[in-house]
């Protein structure tokens, strides 16, 4: 039986990569159709400069930009993908500095090009974003009824189809990659399916229109390219200072990618340079590396991909007094990392009795890593309801370093993936010989670095070194309810 199952998983492997190294006989071109979708973490919303302006051979656009939406006016060719800025900003007086909205990095950008420089001889990639800044999940769906964002998703791939066949070409989707979850932490009128009704901050509804939304856009491929298999889709955690409450989005798109065969996790978004709420064009373009990762290591390598995350928590110790987390580990060890991140308290752990309140959380006295376990010890037994948090809305980074600053939303946990990036990381405040910023800025920005810089095992920040691709732990919230020594958590 064993021997038959790895037969058929190698038969799907190679006929999957059969399908994505070799154009059909007779010279018809084949594309692969790469979509982004979610919302101002999916389009690179306040992410000048932009960084990924060469084009690599075989990877193209639809129309004059990455995005179909904030001002494409060319959709109906193919042209070479190179990221520039939206033209939904370019004619803006003030658009190069940190605090502007401008659209110009997009994270897909970085994904399919890690993609083409791991696999030079793929088909032909072609690259649309179809996300809104500042959209719910129920906004990009296909069932609002007071927006039509879905319809952006839908002309580009009636506009792909269309262009391929008048080239004698064919698209197929092997991949949507999903940015979304920030809008749905807090309640607006304004953003949920029907006028006047809020959009969802419940974990199950939103993991239920998330899975609804995918199985629309994966019918609707089917449907416009005529593929025999569903396109894969893969999904961040969403994150940082966007958590809330018992991290109900977060949880939402964890469970469902362990929940759903057809949905995988990428990890969070922690890791990455931000400026404030969004990430900078090295973030994105570092997070797009991840999302390249994923990919190549499931849909092309046939592996099996899972974030670090918990398996199973429990109270032990002589008088109760510690929690053990026992951890999927993708790539051992287990490191605290204090160096690509700032030191959080208690490298981002929270533990409280009873409930999530700021006075039930309890003082840990030690953090340690056991093997693919972290064990916290705390002063007092832990008894009752034990919740345990990581990456949460309380989290601060350690009160020796600089600043003092609150950084919800963040941990030092990560694995040791060795795994290689393609692009490296850049200072944004860079000059080129003669003095002058290799970057322009408006006349009253300062700099365009992030907030925090990651560093190496010296100190020093990582300018011109390859983005880690570590996989750092997700955000969680789980309780062990009174009564019970330990929870089982399902993958």
């Amino acid at each position: 039986m064993r021997v038959y199952l790895f037969v058929c998983k190698l038969c799907s492997i190679l006929f999957c990569c059969t399908s994505l190294f070799a154009a059909e006989k007779g010279g018809r071109e084949v594309y692969m159709h790469f979509i982004m979708n979610g919302q101002s973490l999916s389009t690179g919303h306040q992410s000048y400069p932009v960084i990924s302006t060469k084009n690599l051979k075989g990877n193209y656009m639809l129309g004059n930009q990455v995005w179909i939406n904030y001002g494409n006016t060319l959709e109906d060719r193919f042209e070479p993908l190179v990221g520039n800025i939206s033209m939904a900003f370019r004619n803006e007086k003030y658009f190069k500095s940190r605090s502007a909205g401008t659209i110009a990095e997009c994270p897909l950008l970085g994904a399919v090009n890690h993609i083409r420089l791991k696999y030079p001889r793929m088909d032909k990639i072609l690259a649309t974003s179809v996300g809104v800044s500042g959209a719910s999940v129920e906004e990009l769906s296909k069932e609002s009824e007071t927006r039509t964002y879905y319809n952006d998703f839908r002309t580009s791939l009636e506009s792909a189809s269309n262009i391929a066949r008048s080239m004698n070409g064919r698209m197929y989707c092997p991949v949507i990659f999903w940015m979304q979850g920030e809008f749905n932490y807090d309640p607006n009128p304004e953003k949920g399916l029907r006028a006047n009704v809020p959009n969802t901050t419940d974990k199950q509804e939103y993991k239920r229109l998330l899975v609804q939304l995918k199985d629309n856009m994966q019918h609707d491929i089917l449907k416009q390219y005529g593929q025999r298999e569903k396109s894969l889709f893969i999904t961040y955690q969403t994150g940082a200072q966007y958590m809330r409450d018992t991290l109900a989005i977060s949880m939402a798109q964890l469970e469902a990618s362990n929940e759903y065969a057809d949905i995988i996790c990428a990890g969070p978004i922690y890791p990455m340079t931000v400026r404030g709420g969004h990430l900078d064009a090295n973030g994105y373009r570092w997070f797009g590396e991840m999302l390249g990762k994923v990919y190549c290591q499931t849909k092309v390598q046939g592996k099996t991909f899972r974030p670090l995350q918990p398996t199973g928590i429990m109270r032990e110790g002589l008088s109760n007094n510690q929690v053990r987390i026992k951890y999927h580990v993708p790539v051992p060890p287990l490191v605290f990392d204090v160096r690509l991140l700032p030191k959080i308290r208690d490298y981002g752990f929270e533990v409280y009795l009873g409930s999530y309140r700021q006075e039930n959380r309890q003082t840990v006295t030690n953090v340690e890593i056991d093997g693919e376990d972290v064990v916290l010890t705390f002063r007092q037994p832990l008894k009752g309801d034990v919740i345990v948090v990581y990456a949460g809305t309380n989290s601060f980074v350690e009160e020796h370093q600089e600043g003092k600053d609150r950084l919800q939303g963040h941990g030092n946990l990560r694995d040791s993936d060795p795994y290689k990036a393609f692009f490296n990381y850049l200072d944004l405040d860079g000059k080129n010989r003669d003095g002058s910023f290799i970057y322009p800025r408006d006349d009253s920005e300062t700099t365009l670095r992030p907030e925090y810089e990651p560093k190496d095992r010296n100190g020093k920040v990582i300018y011109g070194k390859k983005y880690p691709l570590y996989n750092f732990s997700v955000g969680f919230y789980y309780k062990i309810p009174a009564g019970k020594d330990k929870i089982s958590i399902s993958m």
